[in-house]
């Protein structure tokens, strides 16, 4: 590269690289060796774009252009012939036009050069006249990678010990990977089989193991191509030295840390980031292992989680466009309708934790568009319930009909009418915030009808104008956790439904992520601290280095890995087994955004603990709480923001610490600030 030349950024048009990298990643799923993709509707990329700019040149320049696709370049209107990628560009003004068609893959450019090099500053269209700003991702697409071939960093990993079963190593890497197989010494012409386990058990069932690769041997160094999941390894039909795993991860510059009296959460902490940081990838996927998709429901607690751990935005943003595909939306994500909700949701609490207006108003009309569609698809009434088509999940669990007007997805829909219309009017859209408020107000009217004053809960569903009369805890959790009811139902449903043995226990960590929240949220902490410790500790007891899709103390052997009627089906590191990241620093640190993430309160709860040290990314910087002694200090590196505490406000300003320390009366507090 020449002297003073500035390096490009590859640039493509709007949403294309997220779409077109989750439809690749997404195929990425096997049962053993068999290719399972996903069952909804994929979009792809544009394949033909165009990008121009307009700039003046104070002096000659050299573009050298690079695409993956086919490409020609226009200056000032001409083609430029037998260029080979370098064009001379004379001082004056000029427009540089750079056409990129691809039959696969997302067509793309990176123009290296001066003030034409590619960056955002250059316009792009789908040849429909439209014109918008070029996008890039600095998170994914540097160094070796390209738009199409994103290469995540990877670091070796070697067994931790050696078990045999039968004629049989087992190769135990110390917890949980997700990674590629190295074979070193191995010899040219054999086809290792490789079997995979989450599970010591299930890399040694070779039968049943849900994981296989066969790996063809042309050199003494011998790697798979596809990151599967695993912490146990078996190798049989070929010969080599050692073995090593090329466990791929996502790199991330900031994370959150817990240190309190109790060493039992400290660890469940770890345990959810490491959790996370598995599953937040190319997107925030659901489980490593078995299904290795992008799940709106699952996806909508990964961002929650996120926010409390690695405030990691370009992760967020990326989930929700790949997920969402191209407008106008016409089919529920997944195929499922609480799916499409939990994506409005997501979308709104986006801009409530970031303040990100740039994406958040370009994106804004899938948000409008997808509850348009669920609007268009009420009953007579004005409530949601599954038409043909729809999947109506909610939650894996027994004996839940969910036909009819369900009070959980009018719930969901309630709340998304409301967080939509809160959002548009925060960006002065008056009149489309008015009709979903109006919309909202006369959906939570509606849901009057499921409360029953004698069990003091919500019932689940009517079916043809019939309530079924059953309680389940999930519309009750939600009517908690987003003020659908008055704080005295609320205490109802505390103490007839989420404290009761005679509710149906929810028994996915999916669920119990709401439950413990709209526990915590009733003031619960100390009672919810110790279902953590329970719950969570139980894995741990169990081996766990990640958190698991389910768990059951009372499944004893193979019986704990089992799941959807295989042996192994049960995913042993899942998005939704993080939970405690979000319970953790949403209740006990007591932190939440304000002012469209601006700002932040902070209200923390310990409920026992003697001491804590925690730190959060937040925003642009880092929070950082300290309690010991009655005393506490709370210091925020980039914004300000306000402190409750034993019943009164304190302002937190950015870069000075504020220390209560207690006084010898033990009554009162004297603050002191500290410049850091």
């Amino acid at each position: 590269m020449a002297k003073g030349i500035t390096v490009g950024k590859w640039i493509w048009y709007p949403d294309d690289f997220e779409i077109e990298l989750s439809a690749r990643f997404m195929l990425r799923r096997f049962e053993r060796d068999v290719p399972i993709p996903p069952f909804w509707k994929q979009y792809s990329c544009w394949r033909n774009v165009k990008f121009t700019k307009k700039a003046k040149l104070d002096e000659p320049e050299t573009l050298f252009v690079t695409a993956e696709g086919i490409f020609n370049v226009t200056v000032d209107g001409a083609y430029v012939y037998d260029a080979d990628g370098k064009y001379e560009l004379t001082a004056g003004e000029h427009e540089v036009v750079i056409s990129v068609a691809a039959e696969k893959g997302l067509p793309a450019v990176k123009a290296d050069g001066n003030v034409f090099a590619t960056d955002g500053s250059y316009l792009v269209t789908c040849n429909d006249h439209n014109y918008m700003p070029a996008a890039f991702n600095d998170c994914l697409v540097y160094g070796d990678s390209t738009p199409n071939n994103v290469k995540l960093p990877e670091k070796v990993c070697e067994p931790v010990r050696t078990l045999k079963k039968g004629n049989t190593m087992i190769y135990d890497f110390g917890r949980e990977l997700f990674a590629r197989v190295r074979l070193l010494g191995a010899k040219k012409g054999q086809i290792a089989k490789i079997y995979y386990g989450e599970s010591e058990e299930e890399a040694a069932d070779f039968d049943c193991c849900e994981l296989t690769a066969k790996l063809e041997i042309a050199g003494d160094v011998a790697e798979t191509d596809n990151c599967q999941a695993f912490r146990f390894l078996a190798v049989k039909g070929a010969s080599f030295n050692s073995v090593q795993a090329l466990s791929e991860y996502l790199p991330q510059p900031r994370e959150a840390t817990f240190y309190s009296s109790d060493s039992l959460l400290n660890k469940i902490f770890d345990v959810s980031k490491y959790t996370l940081s598995l599953t937040t990838r190319e997107f925030i996927i659901d489980g490593i292992k078995r299904d290795r998709w992008v799940w709106s429901g699952d996806a909508y607690q990964g961002y929650l989680m996120d926010y409390y751990c690695f405030f990691d935005k370009d992760a967020a943003r990326r989930t929700m466009l790949g997920m969402f595909g191209r407008e106008p939306f016409d089919l529920h994500l997944n195929h499922i309708m609480d799916y499409t909700f939990y994506w409005i949701m997501g979308f709104c609490d986006y801009y409530r934790y970031t303040g990100d207006k740039e994406f958040t108003l370009r994106n804004l009309s899938k948000a409008v568009s997808a509850l348009e569609y669920c609007i268009s698809r009420t009953d007579e009434s004005g409530l949601m319930k599954g038409l043909d088509g729809d999947w109506v999940f909610i939650d894996w669990a027994d004996n839940l009909d969910n036909t009819g007007e369900v009070s959980f997805e009018n719930m969901l829909y309630c709340i998304s009418l409301g967080m939509l219309g809160e959002l548009l009017r925060s960006f002065g859209k008056e009149e489309e915030a008015v009709r979903y408020e109006t919309l909202r107000a006369r959906v939570a009217e509606k849901l009057e009808k499921f409360w029953d004053e004698e069990k003091g809960a919500y019932i689940h569903s009517f079916k043809d104008g019939v309530p079924d009369g059953k309680i389940f805890r999930y519309a009750n959790i939600f009517a908690i956790i987003y003020d659908l009811c008055s704080p005295e139902r609320q205490k109802r449903i505390v103490d007839c439904v989420l404290k009761s043995d005679k509710v149906q226990a929810i028994t996915t960590p999916y669920m119990r992520f709401y439950e413990l929240a709209a526990l915590m949220k009733a003031g619960e902490t100390e009672y919810v601290l110790d279902e953590i410790r329970d719950y969570w500790g139980g894995m741990l007891g169990e081996g766990a280095t990640t958190f698991w899709e389910t768990y059951d103390r009372r499944q004893k052997g193979d019986e704990k890995y089992a799941m959807y009627g295989r042996r192994y089906g049960k995913s042993l590191c899942h998005t939704w087994g993080a939970s405690p990241l979000y319970l953790l620093g949403r209740y006990v640190a007591g932190l939440q955004p304000a002012d469209c993430g601006k700002s932040f309160v902070l209200e923390p709860k310990l409920a026992g603990l003697d001491f804590l040290e925690y730190s959060l990314p937040f925003g642009d910087g880092e929070i950082t709480l300290r309690v010991k002694n009655g005393g506490i200090k709370v210091l925020s590196t980039a914004m300000s923001g306000t402190l409750v505490w034993n019943g009164k406000r304190y302002r937190v300003e950015a870069g000075r610490e504020l220390n209560l320390a207690t006084v010898p009366t033990g009554k009162e507090y004297a603050v002191q600030y500290e410049n850091v």
